[in-house]
């Protein structure tokens, strides 16, 4: 699934410039689900019981995760498969944690968050 269409939908949505059924529609011919998972993620993301900020932090966590594996995978460094099931066996953290803990980086007492993962995303 293409994450950064699933939450241009949602933008859409939320700014009043798409209806639930375009939003099925296009989950439908964009994105590629099934008529019936769409119309169920339709129903589950905009039925109110998520704030419009949750779509735009499952954004910035998949967008974190895409520059994670690129850093991981990419460069060689772990295979998909070995970068999946370490993410499992971690659990949830901060993205920046676990990709201290991935590429074994020393995390110390008074650590700070330093990784921009923004830069390279913008470059791709």
């Amino acid at each position: 699934m293409n994450v950064l269409r699933v939450h241009s939908l949602s933008l859409s949505f939320y700014l009043g410039q798409m209806t639930p059924e375009q939003a099925v529609d296009y989950l439908v011919d964009e994105v590629g689900h099934e008529r019936d998972n769409a119309t169920a993620e339709v129903r589950r993301s905009f039925n109110g019981s998520y704030d419009p900020l949750y779509q735009c932090a499952y954004l910035v966590g998949a967008m974190q995760f895409r520059e994670l594996r690129h850093e991981l995978v990419d460069s060689g460094k772990m295979t998909d498969k070995q970068c999946n099931d370490a993410i499992l066996h971690e659990n949830m953290m901060p993205i920046e944690l676990l990709r201290g803990i991935l590429e074994q980086k020393p995390l110390t007492p008074g650590y700070k968050a330093n990784w921009r993962f923004l830069d390279t995303a913008a470059k791709q």
